[in-house]
């Protein structure tokens, strides 16, 4: 069976641009929310700075992807599998360590977590040379 890897990177990458707004909107509120809660957070402004580096690597990432993709597919998509490690390891850090953690954030997070996994794995398939497509002339 052949697979279009770079079809499917590129269709992740899209459905993360429709994504993102939601996402970016939600968590600058809940981090809001947070900062003026009476609950107790001792790290808020850890917690603000990881989610600001995750929105912002994602915009890059994002803004990366769209200009280079055409010019340079392989040095982009190895660059969008880097900054997709980072905001997997922010995910990482939102989840498990945080503390609290709000219902809405494990269930963005988990979205996040689970479309960043596929991400990374069809971003390395795309990158080695027994996924790439074969042209027929």
């Amino acid at each position: 069976m052949d697979m279009d890897t770079q079809l499917m990177f590129e269709c992740l990458i899209y459905l993360n641009a429709f994504y993102f707004p939601v996402f970016g909107i939600c968590e600058t509120i809940m981090t809001a929310a947070k900062y003026n809660s009476i609950v107790d957070t001792p790290d808020i402004f850890r917690d603000a700075a990881v989610a600001f580096t995750k929105l912002s690597v994602e915009m890059i990432k994002m803004l990366i992807y769209k200009r280079f993709k055409d010019v340079r597919r392989k040095i982009s998509t190895a660059v969008v599998v880097f900054f997709t490690c980072i905001t997997f390891a922010a995910l990482i850090y939102q989840l498990f360590l945080q503390k609290p953690i709000m219902r809405l954030e494990y269930i963005l997070n988990s979205i996040t977590i689970m479309l960043a996994s596929t991400e990374i794995v069809f971003g390395i398939l795309d990158l080695l040379p027994c996924f790439q497509k074969v042209h027929y002339y």
